[in-house]
């Protein structure tokens, strides 16, 4: 959309005339103050009374301004947040040349009868990953979890998830629909296999992750979970905060699950505090970086703790200082890919 290009300038302005609206409105009430003053009391008690409430019509203006800024710029960015994350995000993907693995292209049908497109590596161990992607992506970004897996003998399978790369999808709808590919990703696994008895677990990024739980919880045949910077399924997954202007940013989290709802047309799936325990007793990884990565603070004070108290005993954590938000393979590669390997040599049984 030609909009979207001018979003931003256009935000800039109407917040600028707010500004100019009320700078004028106080302009004019000084000049007609001037032109008619008002009689001060003579008293000291009156004086006192007359001067505080001054102040508060002051400083009363002011928040008023401050929250008819703050509501217009929730409303807006609500708006921009659900036309620009439920875009497809088509891209072209090629098997890149420096790849130390042969992947097989492959195509099955996810939900809604949507075609998903991705590559597959064979187990050599009798278990199969499934990685999932970020917001926007495709499957190239989980390549270097690709690589790690299978040198230590997984079978992976990265695709592309619907309305992303080179799958189909008029819409992404923030992994709200997403599990039902997952759904179709086991069902070509099994029969894939041709025994339908190859172990699956599945790992992703950020709202790969998000959704990679939500399948876990939803699937029984997926034996166990990575999952790495999982985003919120709705806004009664966030923490709670003293913070005003992060309060501010969760309600308007809110407000986004409403606009999704008349966006997509459906009903929002169950928030993940309330899904997760469904896991137990398969294993969990819930990995998130210490740096913040916004005002609600980093995923290893806030929402790593929040889904580790949700999911019960069969959770792990591992929060890594210097890290952001699934950057842990850049930041510590050797230790994330020992780290993982070995956790799903555990789920698995699998001994080196």
């Amino acid at each position: 959309m030609r909009l979207l290009q001018y979003w931003f300038i256009i935000e800039r302005i109407v917040i600028v005339s707010i500004f100019a609206f009320v700078l004028w409105r106080v302009l004019r009430s000084v000049k007609r103050n001037r032109a008619s003053p008002v009689a001060v009391p003579k008293t000291l008690g009156a004086r006192i009374g007359f001067s505080l409430l001054y102040v508060l019509r002051v400083l009363g203006v002011g928040l008023g301004v401050f929250l008819a800024v703050a509501l217009f710029v929730m409303v807006e960015r609500t708006i921009y947040a659900v036309i620009t994350e439920t875009m497809p995000a088509p891209s072209q993907v090629s098997t890149p040349s420096d790849l130390s693995f042969e992947a097989e292209e492959v195509s099955f049908a996810g939900g809604d009868g949507l075609t998903m497109v991705g590559w597959k590596v064979p187990s050599r161990n009798g278990a199969t990953i499934i990685l999932l992607h970020g917001m926007g992506g495709n499957r190239t970004s989980l390549l270097w979890h690709a690589r790690q897996l299978v040198h230590a003998g997984y079978g992976v399978l990265l695709y592309d998830e619907r309305a992303s790369g080179e799958s189909e999808g008029t819409y992404r709808s923030y992994g709200w629909e997403d599990p039902r590919d997952v759904q179709g990703a086991l069902r070509f696994l099994e029969t894939g296999s041709g025994t339908g008895s190859e172990r699956i677990g599945i790992a992703g990024c950020s709202l790969g992750a998000q959704i990679a739980l939500q399948s876990t919880a939803y699937y029984p045949e997926i034996e166990a979970v990575w999952a790495d910077g999982a985003s919120s399924v709705q806004a009664r997954d966030l923490p709670s905060t003293q913070d005003p202007i992060a309060a501010l940013l969760i309600f308007g989290n809110y407000a986004l699950d409403w606009a999704y709802e008349l966006k997509l047309g459906i009903d929002p799936p169950a928030p993940m505090i309330e899904v997760i325990g469904k896991i137990a007793p398969r294993p969990i990884m819930l990995v998130g970086g210490g740096q913040p990565a916004n005002l609600l603070g980093s995923e290893g004070d806030t929402m790593v703790p929040r889904y580790a108290h949700y999911a019960g005993a069969n959770a792990q954590t591992w929060v890594i200082p210097e890290a952001t938000h699934c950057d842990g393979p850049a930041r510590r590669p050797e230790e994330y890919a020992e780290r993982m390997v070995e956790f799903f040599d555990a789920a698995f049984g699998i001994t080196r």
